[in-house]
């Protein structure tokens, strides 16, 4: 504003605020491509990024936090709404004690310490979908606080580059959902109260994350975690669980740049996105000479860009006050056996808590010796690794049994869109098949055509099957060798040019005739053994006139 200093001093804060917002979005937009200056790879490599996440989970309840409100997805419009969840005068909260129970589960899952008085607060906020005009939340004393999760970065290009991070938690804290909104074209915007009042878990994490893919990786290992310990079902697509990211980038060695909060995030896919490009923004900001603006974003899946949503350098003043209609939350351990008669008893808890993901991954690593890609991936495959470790006491190739599982079972259930433990396969009946397949009696296709029927109810065992069908792969050499020359007579022009260039798609020609021929029964390592033999014979003499 040095260029209108008494024009601007005349203006009152609001507009002087309004002014200086505007412009900075105008002429510090990145996207309006008023420089010309690119940022080249060496640039980038002087800053790092700064993210911290903000995760708010719905409670799996039956009821809402303060009501006895059904807290259901998909109901019709407004028919789970009690009158509390309505704002109507003069309607106290009840607390939810199985809400209680669960964000206690998840602290100690998450391994935070779980506060024994937490306290609840008002947020004052104005908008349609908060008709009390306040958010009952856990601003000052939460539930828990202090915590930390392990978690996998998987490599981009092999395992050498996999890593495990440890995020902090700085705390988890008890508070109730909004409403949802609706903007339909060409009319007015219309609420649905039917989410208003269910219980959420908002964890909220330090900023310890670098990227968008540590940020992926560790809401997996949170929804993985939730999961098992049965708090939230985690459908990002329903909303039950829904990701905040709060970014900045600062030259390395210096003090934490502004931040700007991505709103949100729905998809573990766009979380990368999203961080990753924001911070690749707010970079091209700082070497183009503009200043990151303090503001809520959002990010776009059509333009795979954050998009302005608004400003957030005024403080927003939530006017916090205590929550008058609510007692504070008191809970008890074994040292106070003595109150704990109506209390929530974190022992007791405890003990509800499954295996969780980390330990798993601790057990394959150490007892197997796997990859800890591997290691991870069979820890958040649904049932696989009870499948697994029955095949490693009878199976001693324990990266071939995961080979199996990965490109086989599991491609197969996610084609379906089920999982193991909803397919009716039993772990078994996978077994049998692999051991029958690592022997080298059938194909891999055979072994695929063998997992659909059983997948499909199919009762019988996988030796009954293949034995049925005569799905046993040619042992005879002679027999394979006469079936390879037939195919090379009929693919002439394919074996020739596999002679000449050596180039595989010849030879995958080859392979895929005499397979269709034989019903898979063909070992395509031996098949292909053989092929270059015939080809070998065959074109040998026109290959050296050549």
């Amino acid at each position: 504003m040095a260029y209108f200093p008494k024009l601007f001093s005349k203006l009152s804060n609001d507009s002087q605020h309004f002014v200086t917002s505007t412009l900075k979005q105008r002429f510090f937009n990145p996207h309006l491509n008023l420089s010309t200056k690119t940022t080249t790879a060496e640039a980038f490599s002087k800053y790092e990024g700064v993210v911290g996440l903000e995760v708010h989970a719905q409670i799996n309840s039956k009821s809402k936090l303060f009501s006895n409100s059904p807290a259901e997805f998909g109901a019709p419009t407004n028919t789970k709404v009690s009158f509390f969840d309505a704002a109507f005068p003069g309607t106290l909260p009840v607390l939810n004690k199985s809400c209680v129970e669960a964000g206690i589960l998840t602290a100690l899952a998450c391994n935070c310490t779980v506060n024994k008085m937490s306290t609840f607060d008002r947020k004052h906020y104005f908008y349609p979908d908060l008709p009390a005009g306040y958010q009952i939340t856990q601003q000052f004393k939460p539930l828990a606080s202090n915590g930390h999760i392990k978690f996998f970065v998987p490599g981009k290009q092999n395992d050498t580059t996999s890593y495990e991070c440890t995020a902090f938690i700085k705390q988890i804290q008890l508070e109730q959902d909004s409403g949802r909104s609706f903007h339909v074209k060409g009319a007015k915007s219309l609420v649905d109260l039917n989410r208003a009042g269910i219980g959420l878990m908002e964890i909220v994490f330090e900023p310890d994350l670098k990227n968008g893919s540590e940020a992926a990786a560790l809401v997996k290992e949170l929804i993985c975690i939730l999961k098992r310990i049965g708090t939230c079902t985690c459908q990002m697509e329903e909303g039950t669980l829904r990701v905040d990211a709060n970014i900045s980038v600062n030259k390395i060695g210096d003090p934490l740049g502004v931040r700007t909060e991505v709103k949100n995030i729905n998809s573990l896919r766009y979380i990368v996105r999203a961080i990753d490009y924001e911070i690749e923004r707010q970079i091209q900001i700082i070497e183009n000479g503009g200043c990151v603006v303090n503001e809520t974003r959002a990010y776009d899946y059509a333009s795979k860009k954050t998009i302005f949503m608004r400003d957030k350098e005024i403080l927003q003043d939530y006017r916090f006050m205590p929550e008058p209609n609510l007692p504070p939350i008191r809970i008890c351990d074994e040292n106070d056996r003595h109150e704990c008669d109506n209390l929530p008893n974190i022992n007791e808890i405890q003990k509800r808590i499954p295996i969780l993901p980390g330990t798993e991954r601790s057990v394959l690593l150490e007892k197997y010796k796997l990859p800890l890609s591997t290691a991870d991936r069979i820890v958040h495959s649904k049932g696989l690794k009870e499948v697994f470790e029955v095949a490693a006491s009878r199976i001693d190739d324990y990266l071939a049994i995961c080979k199996f599982l990965f490109s086989n079972l599991e491609s197969q259930l996610n084609n379906r869109k089920t999982s193991l433990n909803e397919s009716g396969l039993t772990a078994n009946q996978v077994i049998d098949l692999l051991e029958i397949l690592l022997s080298r009696k059938i194909s891999d296709a055979t072994a695929n055509d063998v997992l659909q029927m059983l997948i499909n109810g199919d009762q019988r065992s996988a030796l009954e099957i293949v034995k049925k069908y005569n799905w046993f792969l040619i042992s005879d050499e002679k027999e394979l060798e006469k079936l390879c020359t037939e195919i090379v007579n009929m693919h002439t022009k394919s074996a020739k040019k596999y002679g000449n260039t050596g180039k595989q798609r010849h030879m995958t020609t080859l392979l895929v005739a005499l397979n269709k021929k034989v019903n898979n029964r063909a070992s395509i390592k031996d098949a292909e053994a053989v092929f270059k033999k015939i080809i070998n014979e065959k074109f040998q003499i026109k290959k050296d006139n050549s």
